[in-house]
């Protein structure tokens, strides 16, 4: 008959759809498992290989007279400090920085009334992102950045590219 026809044609076209549907939905949810499983290795490789500097980070961000300053970089970019006076440090990163020879290094200093003394080398990941340094601080009122070369120096060798004011306490 017509109309069983057509209740059997539904009843195949639902079955697909529903088979289809069920085909679609398992491979989202085995590339939704392969994504969190991936990100909890990364979250785990990083906690292992650089534990101490994310509880640092953290720390640091955590503090309660933490204050944030952008400053832009003269050769391109945007530097990011959070200053903690209470905790006595402070975390550096940038962004948008233009990647350097192999010869040369980004280099940050602090400085205070007695002079000038490096922070710690900024490693520039492929994104452009630097990774965050912690550094003492101690009565230091600025914050520089200079190119130098690899392996860095005892003193800036080269104009700061940032120079900039900490905030007070």
């Amino acid at each position: 008959t017509p109309r069983a026809d057509v209740l059997s044609s539904r009843r195949g076209w639902r079955a697909k759809a529903v088979a289809g549907l069920a085909a679609v939905s398992a491979a989202a949810a085995v590339a939704l498992g392969v994504v969190a499983f991936d990100a909890r290795r990364d979250l785990g490789d990083l906690r292992a290989g650089h534990g101490a500097l994310v509880t640092e980070v953290a720390a640091v961000l955590a503090a309660p007279d933490a204050r944030t300053v952008r400053h832009r970089i003269a050769s391109g970019g945007t530097g990011v400090a959070v200053v903690s006076r209470e905790r006595g440090r402070i975390l550096f990163t940038s962004s948008g920085m233009p990647e350097l020879p192999p010869s040369k290094v980004y280099a940050l200093w602090l400085m205070n009334p007695d002079g000038v003394r490096p922070a710690g080398l900024l490693d520039r990941g492929e994104d452009g992102l630097t990774a965050p340094v912690v550094a003492d601080l101690r009565d230091d009122v600025r914050l520089g950045l200079t190119v130098e070369p690899a392996g860095g120096s005892d003193r800036p060798t080269t104009r700061p590219i940032l120079f900039a004011e900490l905030p007070a306490a």
